[in-house]
């Protein structure tokens, strides 16, 4: 997974396979089939490791809005922070390969669509606790949100500058903001003499 992560799959030949994976080609073969089906597994596998290490995370906490928050600003500090450059294999892929094979596209329209469901479960929930505007669209929030999460991974990986990223990522704020309190409101401080 790490050796198509980080190279992409045209880069990765057999040979790099064998070292990264530690087998003889035949037993990948053997076991996998081709080049390309061990990499249709890999996405299979990258998808469901995203959802156990990041979404499910995302689900347990209290606060919807913080937890997209939390998920940008996660994706803007792993280059600044850790110096992680790899970019999301999914977004990598819908890059490189997607384009050119159907059953790869299907894939990658199949996880983005999940995260796109996600987000707006994010931003309804965060509708029905009162953090996130009412008067905003759901759903144009949750396909704005995928968008500014498509474009920083993309950053993340081609322009690391920090300043940049952290500044994308505040983005995902102004997509969910939180309910605008109204002048002349009876909780105001024009209404504490009345």
């Amino acid at each position: 997974m790490r050796q198509f992560w980080r190279h992409g799959y045209a880069a990765t030949s057999i040979h790099d396979l064998e070292a990264a994976m530690e087998l003889p080609r035949q037993s990948i073969y053997n076991r996998f089939g081709s080049k390309f089906q061990l990499f249709l597994q890999v996405l299979d596998h990258y998808e469901a490791k995203m959802q156990e290490d990041v979404l499910e995370p995302m689900l347990a906490g209290p606060s919807p809005r913080k937890a997209v928050l939390d998920l940008f600003g996660r994706i803007a500090s792993e280059v600044s922070e850790d110096g992680i450059r790899d970019g999301c294999l999914t977004v990598n892929t819908a890059l490189e390969v997607a384009p050119h094979d159907e059953k790869v596209a299907a894939r990658i329209h199949n996880s983005l669509t999940g995260l796109e469901e996600l987000l707006l479960d994010f931003v309804l929930r965060g509708q029905q606790t009162g953090e996130i505007d009412p008067m905003h669209s759901p759903r144009e929030a949750a396909s704005s949100l995928l968008s500014l999460f498509l474009g920083l991974r993309v950053l993340a990986r081609s322009r690391p500058d920090e300043e940049l990223l952290t500044s994308v990522a505040a983005q995902a704020g102004a997509l969910m903001p939180p309910p605008s309190v109204k002048v002349g409101a009876p909780n105001s401080s024009t209404d504490s003499n009345a």
